[in-house]
């Protein structure tokens, strides 16, 4: 059986690991002021992109827009019910974004009409297609993306692999460390929430006090703060050091920086993570951090993300 996989483009993987295993991105289109720019997961214009819009702070409108239902239909009766038997949709948090009930509605569609396109082209038997809510965001996409990948090189089954990831949703966690509060305050403010009020971001300025943000289950809030990214950071790869020594859910680690990734290995804590990550076999993925992603905490931060039973951040 020939099993597909499709992300939305928030999902933070590197482009050699999307290419190498064929997966489909849905882009998003990211507005910033009056431009729109295409995130289609390519790490020159994702850097071009943080430099020449984000690190500036002109522009105080900002938003990301997701494929529309009649855009993943289109994609799907074009292209995918004859390049596969199954695909699996994997979105964003539906709690952030449309994509997950786009998908879902577009799937309704697609099963009354693929017959024909696969008709046409001479391919017998059934299209199926499974709509995941992902239940986080960016990193901890990543890190079920992988154990898809892995299930799909096993030989596993189309159920056992819905079955496995859909359990994976509730225990992944997906971690961001801001560089900066400005565009983590301003998404904020945008949406309504309290965990990054004015006052917050005026002091966290002034003390360079910042939250480490964590999304898992649908829900994304602050779980610890610190004075300084570089401490930030530290704490991060420490904590999933200790994470992976305890016992992870998928031998998986995806990690996202808003810049050029190589620059990861050189940051504090990383030397214990990978250390960590070798002797207990876990793969680590790291990649340039998605424009939807940025939009959202800016440039230059970090994302990291891991599923495991659940517990505090240490």
């Amino acid at each position: 059986m020939r099993i597909g996989i499709v992300v939305d483009s928030a999902c933070d993987l590197p482009k050699s690991f999307i290419e190498e295993n064929n997966i489909v991105v849905m882009p998003i289109a990211v507005r910033v002021g009056d431009k729109l720019f295409q995130d289609r997961r390519d790490p020159e214009e994702t850097w071009s992109f943080y430099a020449e819009h984000l690190d500036t702070r002109n522009e105080d409108y900002a938003e990301s827009i997701p494929y529309t239902a009649q855009q993943i239909e289109d994609l799907f009766l074009d292209r995918l019910v004859v390049e596969y038997d199954h695909v699996f949709c994997l979105t964003i948090t539906s709690a952030r974004s449309q994509i997950y009930g786009n998908a879902t509605q577009a799937s309704l569609n697609i099963v009354n009409k693929y017959k024909e396109r696969r008709r046409q082209a001479g391919i017998p038997g059934p299209f199926n297609v499974g709509v995941i809510n992902s239940r986080t965001m960016f990193t901890g996409q990543g890190v079920q993306v992988a154990e898809i990948v892995r299930l799909i090189r096993e030989g596993s089954a189309p159920s056992q692999i819905g079955n496995r990831i859909r359990q994976l949703t509730a225990d992944t966690y997906a971690f961001l460390m801001p560089a900066d509060l400005f565009h983590v305050y301003k998404r904020a403010s945008k949406r309504g929430d309290n965990g990054i009020n004015w006052g917050t971001y005026t002091i966290g300025r002034m003390l360079d006090v910042k939250p480490i943000m964590c999304s898992h289950r649908d829900q994304i809030g602050p779980v610890a703060k610190v004075r300084g990214f570089d401490t930030g950071v530290e704490r991060l790869f420490r904590n999933t050091a200790g994470q992976i020594r305890r016992g992870l859910k998928a031998p998986h680690v995806c990690i996202s920086y808003g810049g050029n990734p190589e620059q990861v290995k050189t940051m504090p804590g990383y030397d214990e993570l990978e250390r960590a990550a070798r002797e207990h076999n876990v793969g680590l993925l790291s990649s340039v951090m998605s424009m939807t992603a940025a939009v959202n905490v800016g440039s230059g931060g970090v994302s990291i993300a891991y599923a495991a039973d659940p517990h505090a951040f240490n």
